[in-house]
Formats: C-alpha cells, sequence, structure tokens
C-alpha cells in the first residue's frame, strides 16, 4: 500500500459535442503547433459516500479508479478555484489486491480523514463514472509544452439509486514545460475561440447535477410544504406522501443491506405516519385511517425486530473497551451469534416486503394521497385549517410531557420514561410535520425537544440490549456456550444498568431548561398565539 498526497492544477472546459474535439486538434496544427497523439486510455471511477452522502456534504470526495489494471483510491477537497483555474488537494494510496468491497480501503491517512465524518455508516458505491481519454502532446513554436486530454464522459447511478445514464465532453489542459502565465494565456485562446465555458466543477458534481440525483432529505419537497391555511386533511396528505417517498427510497437499500442506516430510516418513516394518523384522525376518514395506521404497525415492527439487533451490535463494538475480560475473539462470536438472529429476521423483512399485502398497502396509501380532496368531506376535521388544529394538539402535547416529566422527578420508574420518550416522539414529529406552515420558527423547540428524546432513547437502548440478553440465555439455554460468551453477556447488562443511572441524572440536567413557563412562551411566540397551557 502506497499513499501520496498531491496537488493538481489544471484548466478544464466543456466541449458542446464530441466533434469539437478534431476542430480544435485543427486549429493548434493552424497555429504552427507540433501535435503527438498518446494512446487512448479508459478509466472507470465509483465514486463512494455514505447512503446520506456524508462525505459530499463536508466538500470531499473519495473515488475509486480502476485503469490499466491498476486500481486506486483518492480522496479529493476543492481548495481553491481563481477565474477558469481550478486547484485540488488529494489523497492517493494503492487498492489492496482482492479487496472485499470498494468501501475497504487500506490508508490509513483516507480513514483517518474520514473515520468520524461517515461513523457509524457505511461506504456505499453511489455513482460510477466511465471516462475514455484521448490525449495528445502538443508544442508550440515558442516552446510551450501542454498535455490536452479530450474527455469522453459516461455518468451512471450505482447501488440502490436509480437513474438513467447520460454523458458530456471536455477538454483538460495541463502545463508540461514552460511558463505559468504563458500556459494560461494560451488555455484561455482555445477557450475564446470555440466559446468554451469553463468546468469548474468536481467530476463528482457534474455526475450529480447530470444524473439529477437527489440526497435523502429530512426536508419536503416545495409541492408537499405545509401551509397555515392547508386544510387539514390536505395537509396530511401532503405529509403521508413525504413521509411515504422516505419509506420507499431506504427499502432497496435495506433489502440489499448494504447499510443497517436503511432500515432505521424506514422505520423511522413508518412511525412518523403512524404518529401523524393518530394525532390528527378527525382530518382522515375513520376507515382509511385504521387501514393504514395497522398496516403501519406492521410494517415498523418487521423493520424493528431488525433494528433493535443493530443497535445492540453497535452498542457492543461501542462498549467493548468497558467490557473487562472481552477478548476480540470472544465479542466477534457473540457479533456473529446476533447476526444469524438478524439474518432471519432480515429475511422475514424481504419475504414480506414482496409480498402482495404490503404492494396493496403501499398502492392504497399512494392513491390516497394522490386522490383530489373532497368537496363535502366525511371526517370531521378535515376542512380545518392547519392554523385552526395543529397549535392546540402541538400544546396539548407539550402540557402531558411537562406533567409527566414533573411525574418522573419525584418517581423516576423505567416504564415512565418510555411512556415521557414516546410523548416527546409525537411532540417533536408534530412539531416537525408543521414548523414549515409557521416559517421554521418551531426550529429551535424541536432542537430543544431532541435532546430530551436522544437522552430518552439512550436510556430505553439500555432497557432493551438487557431484555435483549435477558432472551438471548433463554434462547440459547441448553446449547454449548463459550462461558466467556455468557460472562460477557452478564458484564454488558451490568454495564447498562450503570449507563441508565447516568441518563437518568443527564435527564434531570437536561429538564431544568426545558420543563419550565419559559418553554410554553417560546412556543407560543413560535406559533404566534397566547393559548398556552398552564404548566
Amino acid at each position: 500500500m502506497k499513499t501520496t498526497t498531491i496537488r493538481e492544477t489544471e484548466y478544464r472546459f466543456l466541449l458542446p459535442a464530441h466533434e469539437t474535439q478534431q476542430a480544435i486538434i485543427n486549429y493548434l496544427r493552424d497555429q504552427g503547433c507540433d501535435l503527438q497523439r498518446q494512446r487512448m486510455t479508459i478509466q472507470e471511477d465509483i465514486y463512494l459516500d455514505t447512503f446520506d452522502w456524508r462525505l459530499f456534504r463536508q466538500d470531499l470526495s473519495l473515488r475509486l479508479t480502476k485503469s490499466g489494471g491498476k486500481s486506486l483510491y483518492t480522496l479529493k477537497s476543492i481548495r481553491k478555484t481563481s477565474g477558469r483555474q481550478t486547484e485540488y488537494h488529494e489523497i492517493e494510496c494503492t487498492a489492496v489486491e482482492k479487496t472485499g468491497t470498494p468501501g475497504d480501503i487500506s490508508s490509513e491517512e483516507i480513514n483517518g480523514k474520514i473515520a468520524e465524518i461517515i461513523y457509524p455508516r457505511r461506504l456505499l458505491g453511489q455513482l460510477v463514472v466511465r471516462t475514455r481519454r484521448r490525449t495528445s502532446r502538443v508544442v508550440y513554436p515558442d516552446a510551450t509544452e501542454l498535455v490536452i486530454n479530450f474527455d469522453s464522459v459516461a455518468f451512471q447511478t450505482a447501488g440502490t439509486l436509480k437513474h438513467l445514464p447520460c454523458h458530456l465532453w471536455e477538454i483538460v489542459i495541463e502545463l508540461k514545460k514552460g511558463e505559468s502565465a504563458t500556459w494560461a494565456a494560451k488555455a484561455e485562446n482555445i477557450a475564446e475561440t470555440f466559446s468554451l465555458p469553463p468546468s469548474l466543477q468536481s467530476t463528482l458534481i457534474m455526475g450529480i447535477e447530470c444524473l439529477g440525483i437527489t440526497f435523502p432529505a429530512k426536508n419536503p419537497p416545495p409541492d408537499l410544504v405545509v401551509s397555515a391555511d392547508d386544510r387539514l386533511d390536505i395537509a396530511v396528505k401532503k405529509i403521508l406522501s413525504f413521509q411515504l417517498h422516505r419509506l420507499q427510497e431506504n427499502i432497496p437499500g435495506a433489502v440489499a443491506d448494504v447499510d443497517t442506516e436503511f432500515v432505521h430510516q424506514a422505520r423511522v418513516a413508518t412511525r412518523r405516519m403512524r404518529s401523524l394518523l393518530k394525532l390528527f384522525a378527525g382530518a382522515v376518514p375513520k376507515r382509511s385511517a385504521d387501514y393504514f395506521t395497522g398496516e403501519l404497525l406492521w410494517l415498523g415492527a418487521l423493520f424493528g425486530a431488525v433494528r433493535d439487533l443493530d443497535v445492540f451490535s453497535l452498542n457492543l463494538i461501542k462498549f467493548r473497551n468497558d467490557i473487562t475480560l472481552a477478548p476480540q475473539k470472544i465479542t466477534e462470536l457473540l457479533l456473529r451469534q446476533i447476526q444469524r438472529e438478524r439474518t432471519s429476521l432480515l429475511a422475514k423483512l424481504k419475504e414480506e416486503l414482496a409480498s402482495t399485502r404490503c404492494r396493496i398497502f403501499f398502492l392504497r396509501l399512494s392513491t390516497f394521497t394522490a386522490r383530489k380532496p373532497a368537496i363535502h368531506p366525511l371526517a370531521p376535521l378535515a376542512l380545518s385549517k392547519v392554523a385552526q388544529i395543529a397549535p392546540s394538539v402541538i400544546f396539548e402535547l407539550l402540557d402531558k410531557t411537562i406533567s409527566l416529566g414533573k411525574l418522573l422527578l419525584l418517581k423516576p420508574k423505567l416504564r415512565n420514561f418510555h411512556k415521557l420518550r414516546i410523548l416527546f416522539k409525537k411532540l417533536r414529529y408534530s412539531s416537525e410535520f408543521f414548523n414549515p406552515a409557521w416559517g421554521g420558527s418551531l426550529s429551535s423547540f424541536i432542537a430543544d425537544a431532541v435532546k430530551i428524546q436522544d437522552c430518552l432513547g439512550k436510556l430505553q437502548d439500555t432497557v432493551f440490549t438487557r431484555e435483549l440478553i435477558v432472551g438471548l440465555l433463554k434462547k440459547w439455554k441448553g446449547s454449548l456456550m463459550e462461558p466467556r460468551l455468557i460472562f460477557i453477556l452478564g458484564e454488558m447488562y451490568q454495564l447498562q444498568r450503570e449507563i441508565a443511572v447516568a441518563r437518568q441524572n443527564e435527564f434531570q440536567e437536561i429538564w431544568k431548561q426545558f420543563g419550565c413557563e419559559e418553554t410554553l412562551v417560546k412556543l407560543g411566540k413560535a406559533l404566534k398565539t397566547e393559548s398556552t397551557p398552564k404548566a
């Protein structure tokens, strides 16, 4: 494995068509240049990122390049753009032979720069770029020597993304010998002669734009943004439509099992839709609401069973250093046991996702959300405006959370912590659903709610982990087990107790800032209403 850090400076221009290449060559010859064509090269680049494009959001690109029988990883960031000249900073390393997946990177330098950004996500092949490069060595009469590359670039998506392929053409001009100023002038001359626009975007960005790739986003597109003046039934359909999209866009990744986050996000989407239908049941015909809620509960349980084991595995890896006498071999044995359990549950999930029942559910829900609103709807709250209903629902949830939170300070029972967590989810979801209707004024309140929900979520993880450990020991009872495996499970069980106590103490500190009159006032201002309930 060899790692190098390089700087690359070049002029890049877009060509209107493939035929422009020959026109430029003819022009250079007319200028008295000596052109020496080199052989054609074909290169394939696989751009790697997490399912939610975490590297790209940090202005980084990571690619696996295959050319001439060699493979090379490159981590690149655009450092400087001046006029039509672009400067990059790159780290390169040779790919190890017979690497397991494109994401198995052998460079410690590259891994060190991306580890914190992507954890705990996996790297996936997101985009494939195939470049046919025709290179010419160009020597001008004044002895300036350039390397001119004519690139025919084809883009196509990889992994779970599905987009039609597209093409474009570029010219890349590099200085081989001579003065930088002279090189710049000659590059600009070519561009001006043929009216070539600069190509300042990276290949990755061009591919994303060319293919029309959209990233997973928590914010709905403009046509699904809820307005305060929307009828409640229309608003509910908008929210359901967006959450259905989020569920469906994560299913291919969940089925392919390329990253545990696909299962997690799909599960969250089912929870959000269930919460919406319960909180605003009066906006949807009861028969439809009951059917959709029941099917979402069924689907959510399938995703949840897999997700729970994913959480356990992540916690086991995270707490490995805190568990005494836990050698690598034994923890890996436990992870394999959990993986076998997960494989069975994932197979069940895949089977059900491919079932007639699931297809009918998706068809009925998509048809329901696309249907024009009834002139005389049966649902009692359908014609109500969002501004009339949403604030009272949000305030009612806040009132319940504050009441239960105060009770928990007096009687900190674990089951009540779980009830409070569920209430906070409903409060957060309802606030997020209607935040756009109030111009994003609820964002600060949502951020405060998320802090407590996260704390309660970590506390609930300890409860789940202990229950899972007890269940595994019962399931494996009577089978031959490594004694140290049982010991590690016992250590994990005890560790969860300690973490639970720490989370309860953390909750008390966070709650002091949330469970007060100031929160009610803050929410009232955000919703532009003074009808706040008493704390």
